[in-house]
């Protein structure tokens, strides 16, 4: 198996015919000597969660399922460090990874998703892979995030206002802050569009002339629905007739075709009592030794008895 070890942006590969958890700490101690020895194990796997290998069954469970290379990151303790003001703080913005808010640094935003963003250790861990970001971490990025995706992810990719862990509302949604055109900005230019004449004395023409629409539409369903009426009514006796002697034929023929269908059930079932009387001629024959004339005679005579009862009482008479 080959296994990547990824920490502090660096990746070194190891390849290992028997992988051991304490055989990867063991690689780990001579690349970093001086690491931090209460760090952790973590992989992503193929939902892109993280999941953590802090025993020798864990990792057992990928050399399982042939797993040829692996990625392992090493995740060691961060010690909280002063906010300084070389770095630019995002306020309103949860990394999606860890969760941390505000974001200090380097803030990644999605280019794909509509409210995903990561700080630069969950970046460096490579949650997310399958789309591109976009970083953002002096006020001149910002400003040229604005200008090249203000379509896409609204007023400026910006979240003032959000709700809930998960919430979803009019001021944003997402984890814990709001995102892009919706909230106050949005409210007020439709409540300004709303408010300018031009737009009453716009909206009052559309009214207007989608009654007159609406209107004719109506006159004209009412005619088509007259028209067909009349015609039904005006409809030749000459088709009626047609009508009717149509109507005659389709359930003649569903009589004799009912027929037939009786009269092929008829003739199975007589064939079939035909079959049996022969074997019960045959049966008597090997019985009682006596010939098919014989045979026949009893079979036709008591064929309302059992098969059994027919030998008896040829038994007896013999």
């Amino acid at each position: 198996m080959k296994i990547k070890v990824v920490h502090n942006n660096e990746i070194h590969l190891l390849k290992l015919h028997n992988p051991t958890l304490q055989g990867i700490r063991e690689h780990i101690q001579k690349i970093y000597p001086n690491i931090d020895s209460n760090y952790t194990l973590a992989y992503n796997d193929s939902e892109n969660d993280q999941i953590s290998l802090s025993c020798q069954e864990d990792l057992q469970v990928l050399v399982d399922e042939g797993i040829q290379t692996i990625k392992v990151f090493v995740v060691t303790a961060q010690q909280p460090k002063p906010v300084t003001q070389d770095k630019m703080v995002h306020k309103h913005h949860t990394c999606d990874g860890c969760q941390k808010q505000p974001i200090v640094g380097p803030r990644f935003k999605c280019l794909d998703c509509p409210d995903y963003d990561l700080c630069e250790e969950c970046q460096a861990k490579d949650l997310h892979n399958f789309h591109k970001f976009f970083k953002i971490s002096t006020e001149e990025e910002l400003e040229q995030f604005r200008k090249e995706h203000w379509g896409k992810f609204g007023h400026w990719g910006q979240r003032p206002h959000g709700h809930g862990p998960h919430g979803q509302g009019f001021h944003g949604h997402g984890h814990g802050h709001g995102h892009g055109f919706h909230g106050h900005e949005a409210f007020k230019q439709f409540r300004e569009l709303f408010q300018d004449p031009a737009f009453k004395d716009i909206k009052q023409t559309v009214f207007s002339l989608a009654k007159d629409v609406f209107g004719a539409v109506k006159t004209e369903i009412e005619k088509h629905k007259n028209s067909q009426q009349q015609q039904q009514q005006e409809k030749p006796e000459e088709e009626l007739y047609e009508d009717e002697k149509l109507e005659t034929q389709q359930e003649t023929q569903q009589e004799t075709q009912q027929e037939k269908q009786q009269e092929s059930t008829t003739q199975q079932t007589d064939c079939k009592a035909q079959q049996d009387i022969e074997e019960k001629i045959q049966y008597l024959i090997s019985i009682v030794q006596c010939d098919e004339k014989q045979a026949r005679e009893f079979v036709e005579c008591f064929k309302d008895l059992s098969l059994d009862r027919i030998v008896d009482i040829m038994l007896e008479k013999q």
